[in-house]
């Protein structure tokens, strides 16, 4: 219990969210699938944080019987232990927009409705389960769809209101934990469908790699990671530098119908190199808060920023990009 409550302490000392041994005021949201990594969340901070905590969990209606069960059982844990959850349910696959898989949409969802619980509660912060094994699932995943230095840099610890305490602790540590004090969690059967290329590099390639070339890859990835994020913040800091410089309007505003706008002078964006005008494509992406594009694709669009020709751009189901001959305008349809 000593050497638990010192990592949760170091954790949190670290990300901000402990200071002089407390916590901050108002409550905590806790993100709680019901899986084992945030079963592990919810019991330690349960155990070890002084605060008031809101369990929330999100229903996807994706897996039928087995998500239903998934929502009974956080709503009966959180009940087993004194806390207040919040709980929807809701139709992700009717909720898609036009070119988004199910995954981005379920994640797409489940945030928005993490901010709301956020907001409805006054919360400080939600607290999310990702481990150790997740960072380096996604820094390979990117690696190999190419998303450059963004994709590599792995997860981040914080974004806004959202941060991740266990990034650096194994799924195989979290559930002995859970074992060790008799608490059980839901598997998820979809985890084990290696059509979904995640499940894939979990299942297959990663233990592959641990067996056949280094028992340590998960570690290895963790640190290339945390070296790549150094250099992820230093692109972002100058891609958001170049687009201040070529901006024409603010990219907050709000249009019409209600969806945020961009709009670019196209003389300014021909005078950037290349390189300049993929950091431009991904600030662009930040400000707007869209899907990222593969570095391929990104590559793409900034080829036709520089040039003088029209040209449309889809950079999602909904998103296109329009190049005009003055300007560069971000549209959705």
């Amino acid at each position: 219990m000593n050497a638990l409550s010192r990592i949760f302490f170091e954790t949190g000392t670290r990300q901000g969210w402990i200071e002089d041994g407390g916590g901050q005021e108002g409550p905590v949201v806790l993100a709680v699938s019901g899986g084992g990594d945030s079963m592990a969340l919810l019991w330690l901070f349960r155990t070890f944080y002084e605060g008031k905590i809101i369990v929330a969990h999100l229903e996807h209606g994706i897996r039928g019987e087995a998500s239903q069960e998934d929502a009974s059982f956080v709503q009966e844990a959180a009940q087993c232990w004194g806390l207040e959850s919040e709980v929807r349910h809701v139709d992700v696959p009717g909720l898609l927009e036009r070119g988004e898989s199910l995954e981005m949409g379920a994640r797409r969802l489940r945030h928005a409705f993490l901010e709301s619980v956020a907001r409805k509660r006054g919360a400080w912060g939600v607290a999310l389960g990702h481990n150790k094994e997740d960072v380096a699932e996604t820094v390979l995943f990117n690696l190999l769809r190419g998303a450059g230095v963004r994709g590599v840099a792995g997860i981040p610890e914080q974004r806004g209101i959202f941060f991740r305490p266990l990034l650096h602790c194994s799924r195989d540590f979290l559930r002995a934990i859970l074992r060790c004090r008799g608490i059980s969690w839901r598997e998820d059967q979809s985890n084990a469908n290696e059509v979904h290329t995640r499940n894939f590099l979990r299942n297959q390639l990663i233990p592959l790699v641990e067996k056949k070339l280094n028992a340590k890859a998960v570690d290895h990835l963790v640190a290339f990671a945390e070296e790549m994020g150094y250099y992820r913040r230093e692109e972002e800091s100058y891609g958001t530098a170049l687009l201040e410089a070529v901006i024409v309007c603010d990219t907050h505003k709000k249009t019409g119908n209600d969806e945020k706008s961009g709009n670019l002078d196209r003389e300014k964006v021909r005078a950037l190199s290349l390189r300049e005008r993929v950091l431009l494509v991904r600030a662009m992406g930040r400000r707007l808060e869209i899907p990222t594009l593969s570095r391929e694709r990104g590559e793409k669009l900034a080829f036709l920023m520089g040039g003088k020709k029209r040209f449309e751009f889809q950079w999602n189901g909904r998103l296109s990009v329009l190049g005009s001959r003055d300007r560069i305008n971000w549209v959705w349809r």
